[in-house]
């Protein structure tokens, strides 16, 4: 309660400009998704709002446009949609991360390994996690899978989100 006490307390007067410092702290799945809500809604009547937040997962789901600042030095900024989708500053190779998989896991595996651009293979018990050259695509993996004699049962792309790219961005994993 007063988490929201402190969220009302900031929308009197109407301001045109609303900092949120860990705005869902401590509140449950309903009063996240309603916080969440009033954001978007506070967003289309104009306002503008700056949330700081380590929940990222969160910030994905509010914001447009994310600032990725460690130890006090600005790594990234954009819309969401950018930081996401931006290419690694550091001359690593872009990845995509893909899950399949098929009746013969085992076999899947063995020819995954075999594919040229294939970075890592990592078996889950019940599917595959492949990270792969950007150059490959999900059509050409399945083609070179049908063509060795596997069909797959599941091909997805998996979607980057803004933690793994903070990660990344950050390479520091012990920052969260």
């Amino acid at each position: 309660m007063k988490q929201r006490l402190a969220i009302a307390s900031t929308l009197l007067g109407s301001p045109d400009i609303l900092v949120f410092d860990e705005p869902t702290n401590g509140l449950d799945p309903a009063g996240i998704a309603e916080i969440r809500e009033l954001m978007k809604d506070l967003n289309r009547q104009g306002k503008t709002i700056i949330m700081a937040s380590h929940i990222l997962d969160e910030v994905e789901k509010v914001c447009t446009h994310v600032a990725i600042i460690q130890k006090g030095v600005l790594k990234t900024v954009g819309t969401v949609q950018e930081v996401l989708n931006a290419a690694p500053t550091d001359n690593k190779v872009v990845t995509l991360e893909i899950e399949l998989s098929a009746e013969n896991l085992t076999g899947l595996e063995e020819i995954l390994k075999q594919l040229p651009g294939i970075n890592s293979v990592t078996n889950t018990g019940s599917s595959l996690i492949i990270e792969s050259a950007e150059t490959l695509s999900s059509s050409s993996i399945n083609k070179y899978c049908f063509e060795k004699g596997i069909v797959l049962s599941q091909l997805a792309l998996k979607k980057k989100t803004l933690e793994k790219r903070f990660l990344e961005i950050t390479g520091d994993k012990s920052d969260r």
